[in-house]
Formats: C-alpha cells, structure tokens, sequence
C-alpha cells in the first residue's frame, strides 16, 4: 500500500503545472486544393486543424480529405500531449482516429493508440521527436466487435528555414494479435509537406501521403500527391 501511495505522489509531481501560468493559445488551419494519384486522376483536397497549445500541454483534431470520382481518402484524427513538468523531454500522448481509405480497401477503420515520446530536438526552427506505444483498430467495426493490436512507433521531423517549412512524419504499426480473415494488418505510413509562406497567414502547400500495408492484397499502393493553398489564424479563445 505505501508503495502504491509513493508511486501516486510520484507521478503527480512528474506530470503537474501551474494553471495560471499555462494559459491556453488556440489556432486553426484551412486548406484547399487539388490532389493527384497515378498519372491523370484528379481529386479534390481539403483541409481542417484546430490547435490548443500550452507549456505543458497540447491537442489539435485534424480532417483531411481526397476525394476522387470513384475512391476517397479521408482521415479524422484527434491527439492530446502532455509534457511532465519535471521531465521537459517526454511526453505522453493519445490518439483517437476515424479512416476510410478506398485505395487500400479500408471501408471504415477506427483506431485508438497512445504511448510515450521523446523530443530529440526542439528549437525555435524546427522539431524532431520519436514514439513508442500500444495500439488497437477495427475495421468495419459497426459490423465486427473484434480488434487488431499493434506495437506503434512513429517519427515526426519540421524545419523552418526563412519562408520555407518542411514536415515529415512516418508511422509504423507492427501487428501482434492474431490476423483476421487471414490477413495481416501491419502498416507503414508516410506524410511529407512542404510550405511555402507567402503573405502572412497564407501558405502554398505541396504534399505527399502514402500507406504501405503488409499484406500484398490490397489494391496497388499509390501515392497521394496534392497541392493546396493554406490558411491559419489564432483564436481569441479564453477557455
């Protein structure tokens, strides 16, 4: 029981902050484009992102959306971070998502992951950091109540260098339940962006997106390139 009490305490220490000095700052995004797969199929590319930030904290939900004539990529994510007080390097996340994604046979996928991360690198003009995590998914899960479990590790790279930002963020999730329907769900998922500010708040925006599955048979792994014109303004929110 006191070794309960001590490990309580602990982690109350480790993950504290002060309320009144850790005032929230709000931001959103919009984006609006064009996006490419294989050589003459056009689509149309939006997206979404609001931001909550503090010392100590951070959470954003996310939309994108490729939609093309026949197949459609769409992708709803929220995150949350926390960052232990006594522990600036670290931070612990949870993530919560909704996909379909048609060009992987993926109908309707949700899935939920959280773990622990590592700021490699944080400065004013660019970030590194790495994660390691549990995860699970369903697919089709309004018909199937039986879940997929994966080991996650994920890196994420930005760099901002005068008018220029670049991201890269790679995703990985080894499966280690049993496989379903005979297939195995392990995935490797890629995001590339490069921004170009050009007036205040607006940005040009190239991209590419991809999903990689294990299991070769899925329909062709094809790269998502798009092209969009952005937006981001701070919300004068006070709660």
């Amino acid at each position: 029981m006191i070794h309960k009490g001590v490990l309580f305490v602990t982690i109350a220490v480790l993950w504290a902050h002060d309320p009144e000095a850790d005032s929230p700052h709000w931001k959103t995004y919009l984006r609006g484009g064009l996006v490419n797969i294989d050589q003459n199929s056009l689509g149309l590319a939006t997206y979404f992102r609001i931001k909550r930030t503090t010392n100590y904290t951070f959470g954003d939900v996310r939309l994108y959306a490729h939609i093309f004539e026949t197949d459609q990529d769409i992708r709803v994510r929220y995150k949350s971070s926390r960052i232990p007080i006594r522990l600036p390097w670290l931070y612990n996340f949870t993530t919560v998502s909704y996909q379909r994604n048609t060009l992987v046979d993926v109908k309707l996928r949700y899935h939920y992951n959280q773990g622990l991360g590592w700021f490699i690198r944080k400065t004013d003009s660019g970030n590194m950091t790495a994660e390691m995590g549990i995860a699970y998914d369903m697919s089709d899960y309004l018909e199937d109540t039986r879940k997929t479990t994966y080991l996650k590790s994920a890196f994420t790279y930005d760099k901002s260098v005068r008018n220029i930002d670049a991201k890269l963020e790679l995703d990985y999730f080894y499966q280690i339940s049993d496989e379903v329907n005979e297939k195995n769900q392990s995935r490797f998922q890629i995001l590339g962006e490069l921004y170009w500010n050009i007036y205040q708040n607006l940005k040009l925006i190239g991209g590419m997106y991809q999903e990689l599955p294990s299991d070769k048979s899925y329909n062709e792994q094809r790269v998502l390139l798009y092209f969009t014109l952005g937006f981001n303004k701070p919300l004068e929110w006070n709660y």
